[in-house]
């Protein structure tokens, strides 16, 4: 019993040995199968170009560039083997602020098939605080798990003979401000030439306001001081943008302009605010009617005069198109069928209403539509207290225009009197004066 024991655990210890050996043969594979991947990515393909800016740059050639300059970089591959996921990568490292912006472009993940070439195309751009010093652009060839092909480009960077930059521009009340009231705007300029620079232009404007404002800096000066950092900036006087009262609500681009260089160089910065509608002034585009008088006393036969005033409260030119409504107990006549007005001008039109002779005694009504195109904006109403012919008033027998006209001929009669009463005076003067004179 023992023996068959012993052989037992004999038999079980050596299971447990052939499978840990197993386990560490199949880690010491995985571990060679990655090794051997990496070294297949750097030895299936290779860099065999790279340009700036077009100009194709040699191994071992300094290139020199400028502050603020945009490196548009274009990187040959060549593939000697079937190659997948890979990634090309240009970055520049070592600038103060790097972490605030962006020195690099990569490419989005794609294969390649054996003894074929393919270009891709990144875009860095340096800032204009780039110390006067060599950096490094390195253009690295990338996959999941492999040592990287890099090849590396050197920098020298300068500064522009002429540069001047927006670094800010700043709004008061702030980013929305109301129709009728003025936009404050501070502009911050940088010179990061090489050289100083005078009489920069400086402009804000609201071009679809139609609004701008000008100021000039006599001096934007560069630090020469420190070598490797020469930028400086300089504050341009407040400039005042008057908004129009009748500006529409809404958001505007607000631009902002210098010129430097004699002139000759204009940089520009946009930004956008937000104007508040001035219920003040805003225009409408509304009808404003007044009418009057409304309600008449009218013979049968006779006719009564009503007045509606049109008035164009909107901001571009109406054509008002009018019609009477009335029945069978009278007609009515327009004295305009058709009103063209601009904006804020206003006309009278005249109804005239007369009642037919057979039309039953009592209070009728008639209406006026008023139309836009063929919309109805606006439906009038007139009342008339119509009396029978056998049985007029005397207040009945006036219309308002019979009135106007009785008004009119008192207004001729007094002003005759009043000349008569002035002439008969300056006679009686004259006489006084002549009696005097002759005694």
């Amino acid at each position: 019993m023992r023996n068959v024991l012993q052989i037992l655990a004999v038999f079980i210890m050596s299971l447990l040995m052939v499978s840990a050996v197993t386990a560490g043969h199949n880690g010491y594979s995985d571990v060679d199968e990655s090794r051997a991947e990496a070294l297949d990515l750097v030895s299936s393909l290779s860099v065999v170009s790279v340009e700036v800016n077009g100009n194709d740059v040699r191994t071992g050639e300094v290139l020199a560039v400028e502050e603020g300059e945009a490196l548009d970089v274009k990187v040959g591959l060549e593939a000697f083997n079937n190659v997948d996921d890979i990634e090309v990568e240009a970055k520049i490292s070592g600038y103060e602020y790097s972490d605030y912006e962006n020195l690099e472009d990569a490419t989005h993940l794609f294969d390649m098939s054996s003894n074929t070439t393919k270009y891709v195309n990144l875009e860095v751009s340096l800032p204009s605080q780039l110390d006067k010093d060599v950096y490094w652009l390195r253009v690295r060839v990338m996959n999941r798990h492999s040592v990287s092909v890099e090849q590396v480009v050197e920098l020298h960077v300068e500064p522009s003979r002429h540069a001047v930059d927006i670094a800010d521009v700043a709004f008061s009340p702030g980013s929305s401000v109301k129709a009728g009231r003025s936009l404050l705007t501070t502009v911050l300029l940088e010179n990061f030439g090489d050289r100083n620079q005078r009489d920069v232009k400086v402009t804000v404007a609201i071009p679809q306001l139609g609004v701008s404002a000008t100021e000039f800096v006599d001096r934007v000066d560069t630090d020469r001081e420190t070598y490797r950092n020469n930028f400086d900036f300089e504050d341009v006087p407040e400039m005042f943008l008057a908004i129009p009262a009748t500006a529409t609500e809404g958001d505007y681009e607000v631009v902002v302009t210098a010129s430097y260089d004699n002139m000759r160089e204009t940089v520009t910065k946009k930004s956008m605010i937000h104007v508040v509608a001035n219920e003040i002034f805003q225009a409408t585009d509304k009808l404003v009617l007044a009418v009057g008088p409304e309600n008449q006393a009218v013979v049968a036969g006779k006719t009564a005069t009503y007045a509606i005033a049109l008035t164009n409260a909107g901001a571009t030119s109406k054509a008002y198109v009018l019609s009477s409504v009335v029945g069978d107990w009278a007609t009515a006549v327009l004295s305009d069928n058709l009103v063209v007005l601009e904006p804020g001008k206003n006309k009278v039109v005249y109804v005239e209403v007369t009642p037919a002779m057979d039309a039953t005694a009592g209070e009728h009504i008639a209406s006026v539509e008023v139309k836009s195109g063929n919309e109805v904006l606006e439906t009038v109403t007139f009342k008339a207290a119509v009396s029978a012919a056998s049985q007029p008033s005397v207040g009945a027998n006036f219309s308002l225009r019979n009135g106007l006209e009785i008004a009119l001929i008192v207004l001729v009669v007094l002003l005759v009197i009043i000349g008569l009463i002035v002439g008969f005076s300056r006679l009686r003067k004259d006489g006084d004066e002549e009696g005097q004179t002759y005694y």
